[in-house]
This record gives structure tokens, sequence and C-alpha cells, in this order.
């Protein structure tokens, strides 16, 4: 009987990087559907800026998926592209697809002001494909779906990522090529034409980001040396202090060479926390683990609440009750919507999830 994988404190990790976009979106996103002015940023402080969190939940995927193949094609001597796909679209597509159908038919009668995102054909069709990230570029702000340009970057890199671990390619050399190319297509792109559509669009394909966790989860799997440096407490310390710097002082993540930092730490925090008994760092504890199995509907939802809420108090409100209330509302709200969502309709996708994976 095969030993179930199970890397503890990412389910922590998880949950924090949904809290703390729904903390971004909670600031920030009254001032583009309304002109409500911005939160003062307090609570914030404690959390990443979306931008950062999300390259969080990318570098965090790319491990995952990755560390899994390895060990699929270990087992198996090959990786089940089908298998592969199967596992996503259970995981992915059924809420995705849900909040679509939610945002097109019972958001509006809810929301009599509210201008229906999927009234417009072309950005429907875009969702609907998972070119959330070229709507965003084209048609920001179009509540309460703009979030999903970030599941368009996972979905767009899976197309091609099995079929990558099936072959015999050597994953590392091949995440490195990809981090090396992206970096160097993206200086090139802003230093010759920084406000041309496709540089934007570049900009946004952080595919990078998930080749690192790609990278990090070659070096734990293949047991490289680079994995004492790694481990090293004045590494591993440096990368929880950029995280908590990063929280603090970052409002909106700058270009490439902050990302460059950034991702390089979140792996190193993410490698640490999950597999170096020594870290101090323990984020294994059971009541995390429940709520990072929440952090998908999490990230998904929260933006639905939060404009539901707005629509029906903002003009109510006096200023110092919605500063007040706005943050603990949105934020319990979210988190039962999600129990909810992952108790009686993400579960059964998720078990029958189960039955098409290979390495357990």
């Amino acid at each position: 009987m095969r030993v179930k994988i199970h890397f503890k404190g990412l389910n922590a990790l998880r949950f924090y990087a949904a809290i703390s976009v729904v903390i971004h979106h909670i600031m920030y996103n009254p001032r583009q559907w309304y002109g409500i002015p911005d939160l003062p940023d307090t609570i914030g402080r404690l959390f990443l800026n979306g931008t950062d969190a999300v390259h969080l939940f990318f570098v965090l995927s790319g491990f995952l998926i990755t560390y899994l193949m390895l060990v699929e094609r270990e087992r198996t001597s090959t990786v089940s592209v089908k298998k592969f796909y199967m596992r996503r679209v259970l995981r992915i597509w059924p809420l995705y697809y849900a909040l679509l159908l939610v945002t097109a038919l019972l958001l509006p009668p809810i929301t009599s002001a509210f201008n229906n995102t999927i009234a417009n054909p072309v950005i429907a069709i875009l969702l609907i494909l998972f070119q959330g990230n070229i709507a965003f570029i084209i048609y920001y702000p179009f509540p309460p779906l703009e979030h999903l340009w970030s599941i368009a970057i996972e979905e767009q890199f899976y197309l091609f990522i099995p079929h990558v671990g099936k072959s015999d390619a050597n994953l590392a050399k091949f995440f490195l090529a990809v981090i090396v190319f992206w970096w160097s297509l993206m200086a090139f792109m802003f230093w010759q034409r920084p406000d041309d559509f496709f540089t934007i669009v570049i900009r946004y394909m952080r595919y990078d980001c998930i080749a690192i966790g790609g990278l990090f989860a070659c070096a734990y799997y293949f047991k490289h040396p680079i994995l004492k440096l790694i481990y090293h407490p004045v590494v591993s310390g440096l990368a929880v202090l950029v995280t908590v710097a990063v929280a603090i002082l970052v409002h909106e993540a700058p270009h490439i060479p902050y990302t460059v930092v950034t991702t390089f730490a979140f792996a190193i925090l993410i490698l640490n926390v999950a597999t170096n008994e020594r870290f101090p760092l323990k984020l294994d504890h059971p009541w995390l683990e429940e709520a990072g199995n929440l952090s998908y509907g999490i990230y998904m939802l929260h933006t639905l609440v939060l404009l539901v809420f707005l629509h029906f108090t903002h003009e109510q409100m006096s200023e110092p009750l919605y500063q007040f209330a706005i943050y603990p509302i949105i934020i319990v709200a979210t988190v039962a919507l999600s129990w909810l969502s992952y108790r009686y309709f993400e579960s059964p996708f998720l078990r029958l999830k189960d039955t098409f994976k290979v390495a357990r």
C-alpha cells in the first residue's frame, strides 16, 4: 500500500494567500466598482497584496503539480495526460462555471443596477474558454469576475505541462528554460514597448512563477545538493523576512526584479514549510489544514459576496460603520459560503477526482 503524498503546512499557505486576496479586493475594488474611496491600509499590512498572493498560489501550484508528476512517472514510467486533465477539470471547472452561471442568471435580479458582465458576448466567450487574462486587460473592471484571470493562467499552463511530463524531457531544465525565456521576454518588451498590448499580456501570463514552483519540486524530488542551501537557517529566515516585508511595505507589486526576488522567496518558504523538519515555522495545525481546503472557494466566491454587500449597503451605511463592518462581514460571509460550497457542491467532484489519481 502506497503512502499518501501530503506536504504539511501548504494548506495554511493557501488559506493565507486566499485571505490576502480577499483583503486586497475589499480595500481597492469598491473604488473601481462604485467610486468609493479606498479603505485605510491597516489590516492590509498583515497580508500580501493581491498580486503577490496570486504569485504565491502559482508557485504552490507549480510545486505540487510537478512533484506529483515526477512520482507518477517513477511509478508508471509515464504520465497519464487523460487522468491529469480529468483531475484538473473536476477540481477547477465545477465551481468556475457555477460562478459564471450565477453571475449571468442570478446576480442581475438581485442587484438591479448591476451591469451584467456576461451580457457582453466577448467577455463571456473569453471567460468560458479560460482566457480571463485577456478579458482582464481589455475590459477591466467587469465585476465580479475580474479575478478569473489567474485561473486562466493556470489552465493555459496545464495545456502543455502533462505532455512535457509524459516525455523523457528533463523537467528541471525545462522549467529553467521557461523562467529564463519569460524573464528575458518581459525585460525586452518592457524596454522596447512598455505600453504595447502584447507587453501587458506577457505581464499577466506568469508562467515563470509556476515554473519556479516546478523547479523547486525537482530539487526536492531529486534531492539536489542545493537543498542544503535552501534549508540553511539564514536562507530560510531571509525568505520569511522577505514575505513579511512584502506584506507590510508593498501595496502594488512592481515588475521583473521585484518578482524575481519575491517568487524565489515564496518557493524557499514553501519548501521549508513543507519538507524541512527543523524549520521553526510550523503551519500543520488541523484547523489550518481544514481552512486550506476552502481556499479555492474563498478565492472564487469573495468578489461575488463583496459585490452584493456593496450594492445593498454602500449608500446606506455611514463611513465609520462601513469601514468597521466591511472586513468581518465579507471575510466571515465568504468563508461560510466557501464551506457550504466545499461541503455540498465541490466534494462530490473531488471524490470523483480521487479516482483519477495515480500518485497518492
